[in-house]
């Protein structure tokens, strides 16, 4: 009878349209879908914020993942932001579920594909800081990114027949968000050849320091891609509604 019980707390159904079951508990995906985005929101500005108040920021602006450095910024960093994470790893079959009765095959299992990956990347991210693990964690960030603006392209292209408000907005910022990458590392090629393979330095405090007059660029241009991915996000609580609406007609 016991070992029935435990059993039932950790079955996970995926087969429901509007909810995820996990033994008793039901989830819906509309409310995991806003919570997450504003997990993510929440948890990068909190810590920043720490961060900047704590007096350990180096300058300002500075990039996101230097707030995950030692004290309550840290803690507010990992942990929010893997949590963040295994939401958008669940939120890739969840919304890929909801949306299949109405989109392009194709370019939907692409969205899933790339919504797993930017989850996974996002949880190695929060845990390997930038400040000890520098090329894992730059590896990790630049997958996050780019598998989170292959995600938002896929899945505009697996919904392009729906004219929704959220279609609309996601025109916009694609464009945001596709210029703000380009900017960002493209500001960063010069310090890192001249800094890091002409000069040889390593230490990741002193490059940053030495290389803050490009990262006067470079960080806003990382926050406007991150706004612009977070938009992008929640724009899919339009069809996320729709295809509710659907549902129960």
């Amino acid at each position: 009878m016991h070992s029935r019980h435990c059993e039932g707390i950790f079955v996970i159904d995926w087969s429901m349209r509007k909810h995820l079951r996990v033994g008793k508990f039901m989830f819906d995906d509309f409310r995991t879908l806003r919570s997450t985005w504003i997990l993510i929101l929440v948890t990068t500005s909190s810590s920043m914020l720490i961060h900047a108040l704590s007096g350990h920021s180096r300058d300002i602006p500075f990039f996101i993942s230097e707030s995950d450095s030692p004290g309550l910024e840290r803690v507010v960093f990992t942990l929010g932001l893997t949590a963040a994470g295994v939401m958008l790893c669940i939120l890739a079959i969840r919304l890929s579920a909801n949306f299949e009765p109405s989109a392009k095959p194709g370019p939907l299992r692409i969205s899933r594909i790339s919504g797993l990956v930017t989850g996974s990347a996002l949880i190695l991210l929060s845990w390997f800081n930038m400040h000890d693990q520098i090329v894992l964690h730059c590896i990790f960030a630049l997958t996050t990114f780019v598998g989170g603006y292959i995600w938002a392209c896929s899945s505009h292209a697996a919904l392009a027949g729906l004219k929704t408000t959220g279609h609309t907005h996601r025109k916009y910022w694609l464009g945001v968000a596709g210029t703000s990458l380009l900017v960002m590392n493209l500001a960063l090629v010069k310090p890192i050849k001249t800094l890091v393979i002409d000069e040889g330095i390593r230490d990741v405090a002193s490059f940053l320091d030495m290389a803050q007059a490009w990262i006067n660029v470079a960080a806003p241009a990382e926050y406007l891609l991150f706004f612009s991915l977070i938009m992008m996000l929640a724009s899919f609580e339009h069809e996320l509604r729709l295809a509710r609406a659907n549902l129960e007609a």
